[in-house]
């Protein structure tokens, strides 16, 4: 039943969000964190998400013999909370799926690549905004 509701939200997560133009470029997570680090103006002290930004998308995918990701970020005003995960092997996901519904947290966003060894990996949002 879990896989089935997962599924589900998969593909309606990723209907309702996967904008191409919204997102950013496709980039290792070596390049993300970069990424993060010119949208802070290159500030150590206080990161960018403390600046009130949130990620609020988040993909990923096995290409070039890498993983790579891209993401889409907002305003954080009115999330009290929020939390991201990326690469997941499912069980650690479905983990942090009930974690996170204990805390009240929604996930609002979700995407699965498949690794080359055919184990999927999860990408998530989850939000406890009230």
């Amino acid at each position: 039943m879990r896989i089935i509701i997962l599924l589900i939200t998969f593909f309606i997560s990723s209907v309702a969000f996967s904008h191409d133009e919204e997102f950013s470029d496709w980039m290792n997570d070596i390049d993300l964190d970069n990424y993060f680090f010119v949208l802070n103006n290159g500030d150590d002290e206080t990161s960018f998400f403390e600046k009130g930004h949130r990620i609020t998308a988040l993909e990923g995918r096995w290409n070039n013999n890498q993983a790579e990701y891209r993401v889409t970020y907002g305003d954080s005003k009115g999330s009290a909370h929020w939390w991201w995960w990326m690469s997941q092997p499912y069980e650690s996901f479905v983990k942090k799926l009930e974690e996170y519904e204990k805390k009240g947290a929604q996930l609002v966003y979700s995407q699965s690549f498949l690794m080359p060894d055919g184990t999927a990996r999860y990408q998530g949002v989850w939000d406890d905004r009230r």
